[in-house]
């Protein structure tokens, strides 16, 4: 078997001169040769028992050993990788001399996933540069024959696979989607098909705009029906306007509910979902194509102080009577049991009997963080939700509560605040289409995000911390997003302004 053994120069006399590692390649008896790496240390770090740099407590001289450590391991399995491809016949006096010649160093740097954080490493990578041109004319072609497929082509294809390789979530996975209608509009508004050659930094633009002004293509008509039994509105019911029909064909639910006035935190973050894609086929498809989001003017996502109620209005709405509407007083159990777990609504509908442990104790993996850290998050049940529980343990199948779909969940969570005339409080709110301060009661803008709300604003309130809210709430660790929850409350400010 052919063996590769490394040494420093013999040149090297102290252990703070650098010298060029080399080797000796052992073939067999007949073709035993040596030669230099072109690799070079601090003779202080190379470990000469060993034929391999020190580890990184003996490092004195600041040599990157565990570089050259994967550098030299590379090179060993490349070498005796072109020993056993290399018949016997056909071996030369010079063919170490040849293959390392034929050498190609490189190094990626590619990202990993550590405790939850995205972070990147170097590795090293050795090619035939006689392989590498045949790749690079295998991959001119397939680049040729991407950039004239049409675009939304190559967006289902990376959804599916960022998809089935785990890199996003069922959440992330409809999302992705939803970008794909928006764009499929827009191309069947402008009249065009765009192919991926087509791409450019000013049709981004015509994206956004698109995105931001959707709703000027429909009109309001009256509507006689309710929108559905868990709402008493009525009055008027978006359309598309007839010379824009066409444009919707396909799109039942979007036509069920209509498009209005969108805001730009919206728009940001259909944007970005199209960045993510453009990235991964610039960088992992290697598309020869131009970073068309280099010179683009990315829009800011802004959030307005978090609105939420109190652990006594929660105990309100679970007190009241809607024997009338019991339609709606389920609606009411999942959304206050929903306030004392914090989950996002992907995840607590997902929720099943066996996600309850020893009858006190919620365990569920987050969905929009299962790919990243993949930790389960555990919430101690509150006596209010073991109420809950109890109260639909017969429920069929093995669905842990009577869920429905979310639009319903959202309309009777405003019904059931208009309901309650005590509890429906007028709360200062950002408007996310004006970017301005407005008032509006919360049978107006609450929905189903608001008990995820209540659950971390309430314990901010108490005092806890960051981390220890994020260890139930299913945030990643070290997560910015959780600080969106963080309300300064009236009587606390009252406090500080006392104590000056």
């Amino acid at each position: 078997m052919a063996t590769v053994k490394f040494y420093l120069s013999r040149y090297i006399k102290k252990d703070d001169e650098r010298g060029e590692i080399q080797f000796r390649f052992s073939g067999n008896r007949n073709f035993v040769k040596r030669a230099a790496t072109g690799i070079f240390i601090t003779a202080g770090n190379w470990d000469s028992e060993k034929g391999m740099p020190k580890g990184k407590k003996a490092n004195k001289y600041g040599d990157d050993c565990e570089e050259i450590r994967d550098r030299l391991n590379l090179l060993t399995s490349y070498l005796i990788r072109c020993w056993e491809q290399t018949k016997e016949n056909e071996l030369e006096p010079d063919s170490l001399t040849q293959w390392m010649n034929d050498i190609e160093w490189k190094n990626a740097t590619e990202p990993i996933f550590i405790n939850g954080r995205e972070s990147t490493v170097t590795r090293w990578e050795i090619a035939s540069k006689a392989r590498m041109k045949e790749e690079k004319v295998i991959q001119k072609a397939e680049s040729a024959k991407t950039e004239n497929r049409y675009f939304l082509d190559i967006y289902s294809f990376f959804i599916e696979e960022q998809y089935k390789n785990g890199v996003i979530g069922d959440s992330r996975h409809k999302t992705y989607y939803t970008c794909y209608g928006l764009w499929d509009r827009m191309e069947r508004y402008q009249g065009k098909r765009y192919k991926v050659k087509d791409m450019t930094t000013s049709l981004i633009y015509d994206y956004r705009n698109f995105v931001l002004n959707e709703c000027d293509l429909w009109e309001k008509k009256p509507l006689k029906e309710k929108p559905s039994k868990y709402s008493t509105k009525t009055g008027e019911i978006l359309v598309p306007k007839k010379q824009y029909e066409k444009i919707y064909e396909g799109y039942e639910i979007m036509l069920s509910r209509g498009v209005e006035k969108r805001s730009l935190n919206y728009v940001v973050i259909q944007i970005k979902y199209l960045k993510a894609f453009w990235h991964w086929l610039m960088k992992i498809q290697k598309a020869n194509v131009e970073d068309i989001f280099l010179t683009f003017n990315m829009d800011q996502s802004v959030y307005g102080t978090p609105f939420y109620f109190s652990n006594e209005d929660r105990n309100t709405l679970f007190e009241a009577d809607f024997s009338k509407r019991p339609e709606l007083a389920v609606q009411r159990d999942i959304f206050v049991f929903q306030s004392l777990v914090g989950c996002r609504v992907g995840d607590l509908t997902r929720l099943k009997k066996s996600n309850i442990v020893d009858g006190d104790t919620l365990q569920y993996v987050a969905g929009k963080t299962k790919n990243k850290s993949g930790k389960i998050v555990t919430v101690p049940l509150h006596p209010i939700a073991k109420t809950i529980l109890n109260r639909y343990k017969d429920i069929e199948g093995d669905r842990l509560l009577p869920f429905i779909a979310d639009q319903n969940y959202n309309d009777a969570i405003k019904e059931m605040f208009k309901a309650l005339p005590e509890i429906d409080h007028v709360v200062t709110i950002l408007d996310p289409v004006t970017r301005l301060e407005k008032q509006a009661k919360l049978s107006e803008v609450a929905s189903s995000h608001m008990g995820r709300r209540n659950f971390c604003g309430n314990l901010y309130e108490a005092g806890f911390r960051d981390a220890d809210i994020a260890s139930m709430s299913g945030h990643a660790e070290g997560s910015k997003a959780i600080s969106r929850y963080r309300k300064v409350s009236d009587e606390t400010k009252q406090r500080m302004i006392n104590a000056l």
